[in-house]
């Protein structure tokens, strides 16, 4: 497991965010992902921003009491994501995702956005792994 990398377990992101999206087009989105959050991106594919469910909640409740659906993906996403390279150990980058961290990392070389992984991933990577140990003894 120490010689995986996150581009080995990292998923694709066909739909990422864009700053100019709405909160209902950003909710469905996640929500068809499968993911806790997913990145935005601006029109050249850099990373500029997350959008978590947490993120979400309180504009969908405000949104949906007052019918109010002007609001956008850059109004409420995170503007200084944590990102990880897709060459970084899994073990390095599990360091990184203790405590308040984000559950769920963008993916990106030089900005551009290359995929998402998550502690899921992860878990279930490290699962497997130590399973395989215990056959062998």
């Amino acid at each position: 497991m120490q010689q995986q990398q996150v581009q080995d377990l990292m998923q694709p992101v066909p739909n990422p965010l864009h700053v100019e999206m709405s909160l209902s087009q950003a909710v469905d989105l996640i929500l068809q992902s499968g993911q806790m959050g997913l990145p935005v991106v601006n029109d050249e594919h850099q990373v500029v921003g997350f959008v978590s469910e947490h993120d979400c909640i309180d504009y969908l409740v405000s949104g949906s009491y007052h019918c109010d659906s002007r609001i956008q993906v850059n109004d409420i996403m995170y503007r200084e994501p944590l990102c990880a390279s897709p060459t970084e150990s899994i073990i390095d980058l599990v360091q990184k995702m203790g405590g308040n961290k984000p559950k769920t990392w963008p993916v990106a070389r030089e900005g551009r956005l290359l995929g998402v992984i998550s502690r899921r991933q992860i878990m279930q990577a490290l699962n497997a792994s130590m399973k395989g140990c215990r056959s062998r003894v």
